[in-house]
């Protein structure tokens, strides 16, 4: 395993035959400098965002430039995408390039009776017509149902991508 470092932000990369995973960790702003990551070219790479803590309009910028510099060749799936980057996802075109997909994310859910919210991770897989799947946690031994705790259409547009 290698690790890039780039102020704020880190890439943990991994080779394993015809694929790159890499692990993105901090906050994606204007420390991506692309020239950094210029040799992590495969036929296929997957971005693990889990860690990402922060994206910024000058991070949007130089991801789009990194998608975008390995072309179409390349296949790029996203695992593990927090709510901060689904949202970058839904409002900036561009971001999710022809030769990407998203095979897991977090959603937003609420548990009304404790007042708590929850991020629970979902597979694209998962989404029927748009419609978050139903789901319960167990709070000290009690069953709760979890709302949905965004509006539906928006927050899972970038499926539709």
């Amino acid at each position: 395993m290698s690790t890039i470092e780039m102020g704020q932000l880190k890439f943990h990369s991994e080779t394993n035959g015809e694929i790159i995973h890499i692990r993105v960790e901090g906050s994606i702003n204007e420390d991506l400098l692309i020239e950094k990551v210029a040799d992590l070219k495969n036929s296929r790479i997957t971005f693990d965002l889990e860690k990402v803590k922060m994206i910024n309009s000058c991070g949007i910028r130089e991801w789009i430039r990194l998608v975008e510099q390995h072309g179409q060749s390349v296949n790029i799936e996203y695992i593990n995408v927090p709510q901060i980057v689904v949202q970058q996802m839904n409002m900036i075109a561009g971001f999710l390039s022809k030769n990407a997909k998203v095979v897991s994310f977090y959603a937003p859910y609420f548990i009304e009776d404790l007042d708590e919210e929850r991020q629970v991770l979902l597979r694209a897989e998962e989404i029927r017509d748009f419609k978050a799947p139903k789901m319960n946690a167990t709070v000290d031994g009690t069953e709760y149902e979890l709302d949905f705790d965004a509006i539906e259409e928006q927050y899972f547009r970038f499926l539709k991508r």
